[in-house]
C-alpha cells in the first residue's frame, strides 16, 4: 500500500491484535498490488479472455464492491485502468518525478464490464483490460481492520490513519478532531472537523504527479476514457460513514461537478460532507444530509 499506518486505541488495550493486523495489511500489500509479480491480482490480470479463476473470498469481496461503485458511477470510477495508468507513465510505485509510458501495440481499450463475477469466488475475464485496485484496496483493508478492532478488541474507541484515509469509532465519550491538510503542503492544515464515528478519505493530484516528456500528469483518471482527469480540483476530502464510500466519493470530486456531483452523493451517501480545494478558489465544506 506504500503508506504508513497509525492506529490509536485506549491505554491498557493489550497488543494481542497487533500480529493479526500486521498479517492482514501485509497480505493486502503483497497480494493485491499491481506492482507485485506472481501475486493473486497478477493471476487475474494474466487471464486470457474467457478464462476463469477462483480467488480468495476477501479479494473477491473487494472486487465485487469496487465493481458496484464502477456501475453506480457509470464507469467514471473504475478499478480496470491498470493498462491506462501504465500508458500514462504510472508503472512504478511512488515516489518518482518522471516516467516513460509502457509500450502497447495499440492504445489500451475501455470496455464495459471487462470482468464478470460468477459467484463462489470465481471471476471470468471478458475483455482485454486489467485491474488496479489502488487506493480502494487501502480503504477496504483499513475498514475491515477497523471493524474487527471495534468488535473484538476496543469497542470504546479507536482510529486508523492510513496516509489520510481514516476510519474512527467511539462509543460516545471520545471525539476526534481531524485536520484537513493544505493541498500544497501536507504539514499545514487549512480546516478541521470533529467527529465521533465515521470515515474520511482525501485525494490529491499534486502529490501523486509526474512528468511524462513535457506533460504534467497525475494518478486520477477518467474511467470512461482512460485519460487524465481535466479538472481545477487540487484536493478533495470526503467524510461519511463508510471509508469505501469516502474513497470513491473523493475521486469523483475530480470527475464530476455541480449538480451531478451533488446528486451522486445524495443517491449514494445519506450523510456526508466534502471539502474541495480548487485552483485559485476558497474551499468550503459541502454537506449531503445531516451531519
Amino acid at each position: 500500500m506504500n503508506t504508513e499506518l497509525y492506529i490509536a486505541m485506549p491505554k491498557g488495550v493489550h497488543f494481542r491484535w497487533k500480529e493479526k493486523a500486521e498479517k492482514w495489511l501485509h497480505y493486502v500489500a503483497k497480494e493485491w498490488s499491481r506492482f507485485q509479480s506472481n501475486n493473486e491480482l497478477s493471476q487475474l490480470n494474466d487471464l486470457k479472455i474467457g478464462e476463469t479463476l477462483r480467488i480468495s473470498s476477501l479479494l473477491y469481496d473487494c472486487l465485487v464492491q469496487a465493481n458496484q461503485y464502477y456501475q453506480r458511477s457509470n464507469g467514471l470510477f473504475s478499478p480496470y485502468l491498470k493498462r491506462q495508468l501504465e500508458q500514462h507513465g504510472y508503472n512504478q510505485s511512488f515516489p518518482f518525478d518522471s516516467a516513460k509510458s509502457k509500450a502497447f501495440q495499440n492504445k489500451p481499450l475501455i470496455a464495459n464490464q471487462p470482468f464478470q463475477f460468477l459467484g463462489d469466488e470465481q471471476v471470468m475475464k471478458v475483455a482485454q483490460q486489467e485491474i488496479d485496485l489502488g487506493g480502494f484496496a487501502k480503504g477496504y483493508a483499513i475498514e475491515k481492520l477497523a471493524n474487527w478492532l471495534e468488535q473484538e478488541v476496543s469497542p470504546d474507541f479507536g482510529l486508523i490513519d492510513g496516509g489520510g484515509d481514516m476510519k474512527m469509532w467511539s462509543s460516545g465519550e471520545k471525539t476526534w478532531t481531524i485536520g484537513v491538510a493544505d493541498a500544497w503542503d501536507n504539514d499545514k492544515e487549512i480546516s478541521s472537523i470533529k467527529m465521533k464515528t465515521g470515515a474520511i478519505a482525501t485525494s490529491n493530484r499534486v502529490y501523486r504527479s509526474w512528468m511524462q516528456g513535457t506533460m504534467k500528469k497525475h494518478h486520477l483518471l477518467n474511467g470512461q476514457t482512460g485519460e487524465i482527469a481535466d479538472t481545477e480540483v487540487l484536493q478533495a476530502s470526503v467524510v461519511t460513514s463508510s471509508l469505501c464510500d469516502a474513497e470513491v466519493g473523493a475521486k469523483l470530486c475530480f470527475l464530476m461537478d455541480g449538480d451531478e456531483l451533488q446528486q451522486w452523493f445524495e443517491n449514494n451517501c445519506q450523510q456526508s460532507a466534502r471539502f474541495i480545494v480548487k485552483e485559485g478558489q476558497a474551499a468550503n465544506w459541502r454537506m449531503t444530509g445531516e451531519k
